[in-house]
């Protein structure tokens, strides 16, 4: 069995496109606040919702990059 070998970069990589995705629950966040006129409190105190918002945005991106990427392989080795 091979093993699987996860390097720093990989790990930064991933790290950053959750804390994109973070960011963005939190632009939700916001938009909701202004489009509802409710109070900036909720900014901190719906975290939880905001962060399972942002995992939840995050394992979307895991489906499209899991069809994006075999794609992309499959096509650059036909060019070959």
């Amino acid at each position: 069995m091979k093993n699987i070998i996860i390097t720093p970069t990989d790990v930064k990589r991933e790290l950053i496109i959750w804390l994109i995705c973070l960011v963005a629950a939190i632009g939700v966040n916001i938009y909701a606040i202004i489009t509802y006129n409710t109070s900036w409190s909720e900014l901190y105190s719906m975290g939880g919702y905001v962060l399972t918002l942002s995992f939840f945005i995050y394992a979307i991106s895991w489906i499209f990059r899991g069809i994006y990427l075999p794609i992309r392989h499959w096509t650059r080795k036909k060019e070959k």
